[in-house]
């Protein structure tokens, strides 16, 4: 699993100030993280109670953390306005589903 605290460090800020519209963010962000992967990897679902997550498990699920944190400040998929229109957030990221074994990165009968 990982923490808050290790979320904040990935994206290079301070944790935020406990009571923090930013603090319950990363609170829940975290917390949907630590479910969704478990949910989705079977390496992860594979080990013991306990057993910590791989390296690059632990990886994946980081920048997935940051960026559904990222994502609290445009709800919508819209991450900024240009000259040429809106730019959006990515639908997925196929980094993320290589670290974490899912999508069309995950291996044949769900190992």
């Amino acid at each position: 699993m990982i923490t808050a605290a290790e979320v904040a460090d990935y994206i290079g800020i301070e944790e935020p100030e406990a009571g923090s519209y930013d603090a319950f963010a990363l609170e829940h962000v975290t917390a949907a993280v630590n479910v969704l992967v478990p949910g989705t990897v079977p390496r992860v679902r594979a080990l013991a109670e306990g057993e910590p997550w791989p390296p690059d498990v632990i990886t994946g699920a980081l920048m997935l953390g940051q960026r559904l944190f990222a994502r609290r400040r445009s709800p919508t998929g819209v991450a900024t306005y240009t000259e040429t229109g809106p730019a959006y957030v990515a639908r997925w990221d196929p980094d993320l589903e290589r670290l974490l074994r899912v999508g069309r990165w995950a291996p044949p009968g769900g190992a």
